[in-house]
């Protein structure tokens, strides 16, 4: 007994050191993010969030139990850190970014733990985490402050596949419940983890040489079933808050013709996460011939056969394929949602990505030689930098989210979020006219949003033009009349109606013949 002693505390200065080498990365790469303000969604969750002002005691009650929060929002985990950090730090966003870059460098820990239980050699696992930790796609859940839901999701959801794996290995009832309560956090911190249990189900078959399948599916029914209740709940609120769209361009049909473009843009972004835009929303695809369809189909393919190839030579690397493809289905569009491409959506798929391929380049590189690994980790280190480069650029560029919103609208004019937040962030400087004639282009895109009807409104008042103002509100009350704010704008057209003020279309102009 005595003999382990030194290497269980050898292990465990060794992860330290790791922890620590990987928060020192991500407070650098992260920085020049953390002088922004409060963006978007923040204002709703943060600043504007009247529960987390209340005593302690009730604003527990409020975000876990209001029924606000658990039929309109019901993400308790992430309101949980909200409220801590709320009492922390207040209305300074530093902090709060800070504490997510920190996030980020936990769940790439994990993500290195999970690794080495999938079978990855201890540098490959290293090197998997580096470049997840280094990955620019990271710059949006980081910078943007309520997405660290996404970053605790991901985080959770990887420990519980590091505890379900070692349960397969030796089952332990520890271990199990360890795995299921690490799952059910990540499914309170953000439902779109609701692929977890499938894919736990999965290791069952890659991993599982110790436990039995009928064994592993019934102790994934808790989880199973928690995941189906959050997901329900979440689609819900999405429904009542503007994140469930039609479908894009008008039907399934459409959706699934743009479907090979999104997808490969998540494959591309893999290795070349260069062009990275906040809300991704591209025009529609004129048909089946449409090279827009046609080329990324076909990439798609040839990818598809390689890691088929790759899983082939160890039944292992499935595990890792099926935590890329499954944690990206819940935003493949089988419900249609507002962008049909996020950041953060690849942010929790890539943790596979990077396994399988670390492991295939690993096991060949061991194959060849000491010269071919010298070789391998020389030009690793060469792209870890290159896109560690361009990830400290895209944390400079989330501290200024006029620039982020406009440089959305000008790459995808038809998306909706680069519109909408653009004219946020001109509301709030005091761009009135700007402010509205974004959120009118928000508008042509989808008119039936009744959140950016209630913030034109604001605007229009701003302007002192009421008779736009009344237009606005009454048409925000009629599309979403359980909006957060539906009792303030009620109160707004009651006094507008007693000044004898008349409502007058606000629209977008008609499109140019």
């Amino acid at each position: 007994m005595s003999g382990a002693q030194p290497s269980v505390k050898a292990k465990a200065a060794r992860t330290l050191r790791i922890a620590a080498s990987f928060a020192a990365v991500a407070l650098l790469l992260h920085g020049p993010g953390f002088g922004g303000p409060f963006i978007s969604d923040d204002l709703l969750y943060i600043e504007h969030n009247a529960a987390l002002s209340l005593p302690l005691g009730e604003a527990l009650r409020t975000v876990t139990l209001d029924r606000h929060y658990v039929v309109g929002n019901w993400s308790p985990v992430h309101q949980l850190l909200l409220l801590a950090e709320w009492h922390a730090f207040g209305t300074n966003p530093l902090p709060y970014r800070v504490t997510n870059a920190l996030l980020h460098a936990l769940v790439a820990l994990a993500m290195v733990a999970a690794g080495r239980r999938i079978g990855l050699s201890r540098p490959a696992a290293l090197a998997a985490g580096t470049l997840f930790l280094v990955h620019p796609v990271a710059a949006e859940p980081v910078g943007w402050i309520s997405q660290s839901k996404t970053l605790l999701s991901v985080g959770f959801a990887l420990c519980a596949l590091e505890r379900w794996l070692a349960w397969l290995r030796e089952p332990r009832a520890g271990r199990v419940v360890a795995a299921t309560v690490l799952g059910a956090l990540a499914l309170l911190a953000k439902p779109a983890a609701l692929p977890l249990p499938a894919i736990l189900l999965f290791a069952t078959w890659t991993h599982g040489r110790a436990v039995p399948v009928r064994r592993a599916a019934l102790s994934l029914i808790p989880l199973a079933t928690l995941g189906v209740v959050a997901f329900a709940r979440g689609l819900a609120a999405q429904s009542t808050q503007g994140g469930v769209a039609p479908w894009f361009g008008g039907g399934p049909l459409a959706t699934l013709q743009v479907l090979p473009w999104i997808g490969w843009r998540y494959v591309r972004l893999v290795f070349a996460p260069f062009d990275l835009v906040h809300g991704v929303h591209p025009a529609a695809v004129s048909g089946w011939s449409d090279e827009r369809l046609l080329w990324p189909a076909a990439a798609l393919v040839a990818v598809a056969l390689l890691v088929v190839r790759a899983c082939l030579l160890r039944r292992e690397r499935w595990l890792a394929a099926a935590w890329f493809f499954g944690m990206l289905l819940p935003v493949m569009q089988g419900i249609p949602m507002i962008n049909l491409f996020a950041d953060r959506y690849l942010y929790a798929a890539l943790p596979g990505a990077l396994w399988l391929i670390a492991d295939a380049v690993d096991t060949t590189a061991r194959r060849r030689g000491v010269g071919t690994q010298h070789a391998v980790f020389g030009l690793l280190a060469i792209f870890t930098v290159l896109i560690a480069g361009f990830s400290h650029g895209r944390a400079r560029k989330w501290a200024d989210p006029a620039s982020l919103y406009r440089e959305a609208t000008i790459a995808y004019p038809l998306g909706r979020t680069g519109w909408t937040g653009l004219g946020a962030e001109l509301q709030k400087q005091g761009d009135f006219a700007g402010a509205a004639q974004a959120y009118l282009q928000s508008l042509a895109v989808f008119p039936d949003d009744g959140h950016v009807r209630h913030l034109l409104g604001r605007v229009r008042l701003e302007e002192q033009r009421r008779d736009l103002a009344l237009y606005d509100f009454e048409a925000s009350l009629r599309l979403a009349p359980t909006h957060p704010n539906a009792n303030w704008t009620r109160r707004q057209i009651e006094g507008l109606r007693a000044r004898d003020v008349r409502p007058a279309p606000d629209e977008p102009p008609a499109p140019a013949p």
